[in-house]
This record gives C-alpha cells, structure tokens and sequence, in this order.
C-alpha cells in the first residue's frame, strides 16, 4: 500500500468490521483498525473515546454514522489525522423531529427483534438493482445482531446528539475524499457534495450503489480509497487572512 500510517475504520450504525472487509481484501489488506462504535451516547464523547484509543496518527474513514464521528473527531484532533474519508454520511445536524423517530425504531427494534429494523428500512440500504441480494441482506442483518440492542441505543443517542459540522469544514486541511452510491437514500446526495464542496482540495466521488457502497461495490470503493491512500499527507496550508 502506498501509506503504512494505520487506517481507522468507523462503522455506521448496526455495522462492525464485516463492512469492511471486502473493500479491504480489494486493498490488499492494509493496516487497518476497526473503531468500536458503541460506549458513549453522543458525538463529542464518541469521538473523544475513540481518539484516546486510536494510534498517535492515522489515517480516518467514516461510513454513515462513523462519518459523522469522524467529523467530529477531526474537528477535536486535526493534528493526529493524516487523512479523511467519508463515506454515505452527513455533515448535517439531525432534525428535532427525528429524535421521536429514531427512539421508536429502537424500542420497535427491543420489541420484534432487531431483524425487523433492517426488513423495514432494506428498501432504502441498498440500490434497487441489490433489494433481491438475499446474502447481502443477510450480512446486514447479521452485524445488527452482532451489534445488538444496547449497542443500537447508544447509536441512537450519538446521532440524534451531534453538532452541525458544516462550519467547521473549511477548518479541514487534510487530503479528503468523500464518496457516495448513486442511490442514495439515507444520507442525501446533496449533503455530501455539501462536504466536498467545503474543504480545500477534496475529491468527491460517486459509485452505482445505496447507501451501503462499501458492501454494494467494494472493488469501486476500494479504488477511489486506493487513490485517498497515495494522496500526499502534506497538510494544505492554512488560508491567508487578507490585513486591514
């Protein structure tokens, strides 16, 4: 690989390392962590217990609610993160009204199951060309039983409790890519233009694929990353103040 700085992996919610893994495999297996996503019940503290268990300096890629955190942990500690990648995510705050929503999937979820919630919001995972993938449906379902219930309430938690990041993005002067499938539906399209746009020099790429890029098209994923990797870790210098 063109980096051995380490690569820390963030999963989204009800996802573990198996999000990963083919798109690593396609890498060729880097060095790579996977953050624990779970423990804290909003951004600011997420972010901050990640950041005490991660190396002095890696390279970051979030998918979905790891994007989120991510955000927020180079927003915290610029100085350790090399690069930045964020994948199927938002830089947005959640809306008031989806805290009700977001806590009635989670008790709907302690009630039927956590299967039910990946069977109602399926259509909305994946492109329209994978909704009759079974495999893929049942390697999403199973992280979201491996996550479990109690990982899912602090998930909750962290999304509904999260800062806007947008005006922080300009802030951001290291290599970024920011990568979306083409149907998308979880974390608008908009939103991640809305990054790319922001920070000096990012590369904003698209995939055929819903939200779940890095499970729907690993080898496409793992090419615009390959990309990310060889990218010069030189910070882009600050911008200059114009004087009175």
């Amino acid at each position: 690989m063109p980096t051995a700085t380490p690569l820390l992996l963030l999963p989204g919610t009800l996802c573990n390392g198996r999000l990963f893994a083919p798109m690593l495999d396609a890498l060729g297996d880097p060095p790579a962590v996977i953050g624990d996503m779970t423990g804290a019940r909003n951004a600011p503290a997420l972010a901050q217990r990640l950041l005490r268990q991660a190396p002095p300096v890696f390279s970051l890629l979030g998918f979905s609610l790891g994007g989120i955190v991510a955000m927020e942990m180079i927003a915290q500690a610029q100085d350790r993160i090399e690069r930045l990648a964020l994948i199927s995510t938002t830089p947005r705050p959640d809306p008031p009204a989806n805290a009700f929503a977001r806590r009635h999937a989670l008790r709907r979820a302690r009630e039927n199951g956590i299967d039910s919630y990946t069977d109602e919001n399926w259509p909305l995972f994946v492109s329209p060309a994978r909704r009759g993938d079974v495999a893929l449906k049942g390697l999403i379902g199973q992280m979201a039983r491996e996550t479990g219930l109690d990982g899912f309430a602090d998930q909750t938690e962290v999304a509904i409790n999260r800062a806007d990041s947008r005006p922080r993005l300009a802030s951001v002067r290291v290599p970024t890519l920011v990568l979306a499938g083409q149907h998308e539906q979880v974390c608008p399209l908009d939103a991640h233009r809305e990054i790319a746009d922001a920070i000096d020099g990012a590369v904003f790429a698209t995939v055929d694929a819903g939200h779940f890029a890095p499970l729907e098209q690993p080898d496409a994923v793992a090419s615009h990353v390959r990309d990310w990797l060889a990218r010069s870790p030189d910070r882009l210098a600050e911008p200059q103040r114009s004087r009175s």
